[in-house]
């Protein structure tokens, strides 16, 4: 899941170098209001063939959150090994990364499962996920703030019945995202629906001190934060992971104009993704190699790292679709997208390379 925090661009190759990106604004404004049509990328459209990002480097953004690990681990170890070459790009939100993959500027990037995608998709656009990215819990999102549970004890009874919090606010890092979904997901355990309460719109750093001095009631987070809050005493999270199945979060986006003009480079990059997801889930993602790459990519601190609780990838990159389809159906519910019947999760979800890749 993404924070929303403001960072700028920048560009890594092989070990982090610095560099400035043409802004997306304006391309994000056309996506994200529905106004691209079909092929009419203009200027933006996809390279062909043999030009820059089209037959050679291939372009991926990110985000510097530890989720986007996989990604992290791809381009620094197993892209050598594949052969490939790749340049990896920070962007501020997943909705960058959309905008960007869709619209031609990157040929590959990760965002969360949410409106805008599917968005995207409904317009037309050359955008598909074609892997998941990491999966998570409800029970490792979900955190109450301290003003109303001053331990995981007291949260834990807290949560049983959300009731008297009727009306209160809450906070996710932005609308139409995956953690909109968590947050419902999470109050409807507790007897409430996402309607009955307040929700603000508040990056993950700073839900941490909204936390603290009440100012939110709970919030939906992603890791290092609510193992900070809770290391802090800002919140508790009421739950204890859960062993069941992890809920897809975010996903890996092609864009697709590319990657069927150069199928073999997707495939490949597809079969060095799929190497680090396989050490991902079998090593963990908290080994000192792990907590390097991750303080290297986001600066954030490997012990708080090291404490947390860990996100999820298989190995196959296989992926629950109809796990999935709840989450469109919550945007559908909320008003959330651009169109009025569901689209079936087969025609967003390409899994053409990662098939490829994997001899399937």
């Amino acid at each position: 899941m993404n924070s929303t925090a403001s960072r700028s661009p920048v560009s890594r190759t092989s070990r982090p170098r610095r560099l400035a990106l043409t802004a997306l604004a304006a391309a994000a404004t056309l996506v994200l209001a529905g106004c691209v049509q079909g092929d009419g990328l203009g200027d933006g459209a996809p390279p062909e063939g043999d030009g820059d990002g089209g037959g050679g480097t291939i372009r991926i953004a990110y985000l510097a959150t530890g989720s986007s690990l996989p990604l992290f681990l791809m381009a620094e170890k197993y892209a050598d090994e594949v052969g490939i070459d790749v340049e990896m790009l920070e962007v501020s939100s997943g909705n960058d990364s959309i905008t960007g993959v869709a619209t031609g500027q990157y040929e590959a990037g990760f965002a969360g499962i949410g409106s805008a995608s599917y968005n995207a998709f409904a317009e037309g656009l050359p955008v598909r996920y074609v892997a998941p990215m990491h999966m998570g819990y409800v029970e490792d999102y979900f955190i109450l703030s301290s003003q109303v549970a001053g331990s995981f004890e007291e949260a834990a009874t807290v949560a049983e019945d959300l009731s008297d919090y009727a009306g209160e606010t809450f906070a996710v890092n932005g609308p139409g995202v995956v953690t909109e979904a968590v947050l419902a997901f999470a109050l409807e355990r507790g007897g409430l629906s996402i309607d009955d309460v307040n929700v603000e719109h508040i990056p993950f750093p700073d839900q941490v001190p909204a936390l603290a001095n009440g100012g939110i009631v709970g919030g939906v987070l992603s890791e290092p934060f609510p193992t900070q809050a809770e290391n802090n005493g800002a919140g508790y999270r009421p739950w204890e992971t859960p062993d069941t199945p992890p809920i897809p979060f975010t996903g890996i986006l092609f864009n697709t104009d590319w990657a069927d003009d150069n199928p073999e480079l997707a495939t490949d990059f597809m079969r060095a993704y799929a190497m680090a997801a396989e050490e991902l889930d079998t090593g963990g993602w908290d080994t000192p190699e792990m907590l390097e790459l991750i303080e290297e990519y986001t600066g954030a601190d490997p012990e708080i790292v090291a404490q947390t609780r860990q996100h999820h990838i298989h190995a196959d990159l296989s992926i629950d679709l109809e796990q999935v389809l709840e989450l469109q159906n919550f945007y559908m519910e909320r008003g959330s997208l651009n169109y009025d019947e569901i689209i079936p999760e087969e025609d967003i979800w390409d899994f053409t390379w990662r098939d490829a890749a994997l001899g399937s």
